[in-house]
């Protein structure tokens, strides 16, 4: 059974009803017919006691799928009101993967406690995974895999296979390693089955395949598995020795999180907490600094004005032009500084792709500002009336100094994302605040400045 939104919240009712009468056997029959993220979404929207005697009524293996599936800030709370033997169960049922983030979750406590009831080869599994940063390949990757030595045959593989479908969820390929677990190579599923069974795994198997190193940046991993169209990606570590894998599920999940945490940093947060928080001074904390970053800007930006107060006293026209350069120059600034943090991003563009970038931009920013000048003078020279100024001199002064700004300001917004990349600064976080003010600024002082000279 699917859910679309409409239908959310007339179910979400229905739950809670059900739930304050206490109708196991509804609420049993209820949960049997919806997938673990439909369980998740509702589970969200209920009161903490609601969410938790839900959760009492799913077996072990279906609350495993569902407790992944919930938002942080919800699952955290869950957590803290269910029973240590109740969290060791969901444990037990998770893949390594899962199991080993849910755990890192825990307080030290919790997690000591909890992995003392889990079975030792869970734990064994989790405390391995655990080894690893969480936001490395080795941090995202499941040790459930199928592999066989090269010296094994067609039907002894599809034999592996067999014996480790309860523990492997969804297998892609066998991995072929030696007596050292190094890996050799890769047959996907599908040449098993169609191939002879008495053939040896090695005359079938992929020798130029493709891998990950455990220390590898999970976002780089998921560009990696985006690049070159893959649905899993074998782990290896320095000496090529087969680790685990890392599935497009967690891959999705991972482009998932980069994004969000982009979003997030783009608009001063720093986790998922944050976002939620309602503590207002925290909040404040997180959006302040770029704030006052902007503040300054505009403070600066005044002061430009007032150096050119006698131009401006004289021609008072040139003052109504004003939104209209800066609103450009933050346009053109922010449209060209979010392809390339997007590029940074996905691995597109690299820092030292400067200059191409540069006279990429260039291009586009002359194209863009002879269009745009050319719309502006006509409007201006043909539709403008003013007593004390000559249309068409006041229509070629704004239409040059838009074609400078629309240059200057395509230039900044594809630069200085990659400069703040090199300074390992993240550019999601601060290039808004730096283009949207250093573009006010100097799209200012390039329309008043050129003025002034024509004047």
């Amino acid at each position: 059974m699917q859910i679309d939104e409409q239908d959310l919240k007339t179910i979400v009712d229905d739950f809670e009803f059900l739930i304050k009468q206490r109708q196991n056997a509804k609420l049993r029959n209820m949960l049997i017919s919806m997938h673990s993220s439909d369980i998740a979404e509702i589970a969200n929207r209920l009161d903490d006691p609601d969410r938790l005697y839900l959760f009492e009524l799913l077996d072990a293996e279906d609350a495993s799928e569902v407790i992944l599936e919930m938002d942080e800030v919800n699952r955290e709370e869950l957590v803290e009101q269910m029973a240590k033997e109740r969290l060791s169960e969901l444990v037990d049922e998770m893949d390594s993967d899962d199991a080993a983030d849910f755990v890192s979750e825990l307080d030290k406590e919790t997690q000591k406690e909890v992995l003392e009831k889990v079975e030792t080869e869970d734990v064994r599994e989790v405390e391995e995974l655990l080894k690893h940063r969480e936001d490395t390949a080795g941090g995202i990757m499941a040790l459930e895999i199928v592999s066989v030595p090269e010296d094994c045959t067609v039907d002894g593989a599809i034999k592996e296979i067999r014996q480790k479908a309860d523990e492997v969820a969804e297998i892609y390929n066998v991995y072929i390693v030696d007596h050292e677990q190094k890996l050799l190579g890769i047959v996907p599923v599908r040449d098993l089955i169609i191939a002879r069974g008495n053939r040896k795994i090695s005359e079938i198997m992929d020798r130029d395949f493709l891998s990950v190193p455990v220390t590898m940046d999970q976002e780089a991993v998921a560009n990696f598995a985006r690049k070159y169209d893959l649905v899993s990606v074998p782990v290896v570590d320095e000496q090529n020795r087969l680790l685990g894998r890392i599935t497009i599920d967690d891959i999705v999940d991972v482009m998932e999180e980069e994004a969000t945490e982009d979003i997030h940093k783009m608009a001063g947060f720093t986790d998922e907490e944050e976002v939620r928080e309602r503590a207002i001074l925290r909040i404040v904390r997180a959006r302040i600094p770029w704030l006052v970053w902007g503040l300054f800007g505009g403070l600066i930006s005044a002061s430009v004005m007032v150096n050119f107060e006698s131009n401006l006293k004289e021609q008072i026209v040139l003052a109504y032009f004003v939104p209209v350069i800066m609103a450009m120059a933050g346009n053109i600034g922010i449209q060209s500084s979010a392809l390339v943090v997007r590029g940074l991003a996905t691995g597109e563009i690299a820092v030292h792709d400067y200059l191409s970038r540069c006279g990429k931009e260039l291009g586009i920013s002359v194209l863009n500002g002879l269009i745009l000048a050319t719309i502006l003078f006509t409007v201006v020279a043909f539709g403008w009336n003013d007593e004390n100024s000559n249309p068409y001199q006041l229509a070629f002064l704004i239409s040059s100094a838009l074609v400078m700004v629309i240059i200057i300001a395509g230039l900044l917004g594809s630069t200085i994302p990659l400069l703040l990349k090199r300074l390992n600064i993240d550019p999601a976080l601060a290039t808004g605040p730096f283009i949207t003010t250093s573009n006010d600024i100097i799209g200012l002082f390039i329309y008043l400045s050129i003025a002034t000279q024509l004047l």
